[in-house]
């Protein structure tokens, strides 16, 4: 079963003991380098989730309502999804894409004035892309350049 919590200090050993192949390592970063950050108890415009799959941490997400940003700069009715990633062992189940799917549940009773999530997806993650086409959500057919090359601007109304 597959689950969306807030993040908790209890989820970090799981989600900071897993490292992404090669492949994959170059389109996120993982939770260990997001949640070393010294800076993340001051963020206030970042709010961290992590993905259950029987009752274990198996993934990771952040929320993001930043305005210096490539999607809608100065519009807090987007949020941003940065930083998914899913450890390895648990890939290959559909976990990512139950998770994508109850996303916009957990956004719209948590951030009831938000009325988007939007992402970018690396145009050569073409396996993330699919699955999030699959998951309900839709390219944009806007594209920005991320540090690693081209991104699709993937969008889900709420």
């Amino acid at each position: 079963m597959v689950k969306i919590l807030e993040y908790q200090t209890e989820h970090f050993a799981d989600l900071t003991s897993y490292t992404l192949p090669e492949e994959q390592a170059m389109f996120s970063r993982v939770p260990a380098e997001v949640l070393n950050n010294p800076r993340i108890d001051d963020e206030t415009d970042r709010f961290y989730y992590t993905i259950m799959y029987n009752d274990k941490a198996v993934g990771f997400f952040l929320l993001e309502f930043v305005h210096d940003r490539w999607y809608k700069p100065q519009d807090e009715t987007v949020a941003l999804l940065r930083s998914l990633t899913l450890n390895p062992e648990f890939q290959g189940k559909g976990i990512a894409k139950e998770m994508m799917i109850q996303l916009p549940d957990l956004v719209r009773k948590q951030f009831p004035d938000v009325k988007e999530i939007a992402f970018g997806v690396n145009f050569k993650n073409t396996s993330a892309y699919q699955m999030y086409l699959k998951a309900g959500y839709q390219d944009s057919g806007k594209s920005f350049d991320g540090p690693k090359g081209p991104q699709h601007i993937m969008v889900k109304e709420l």
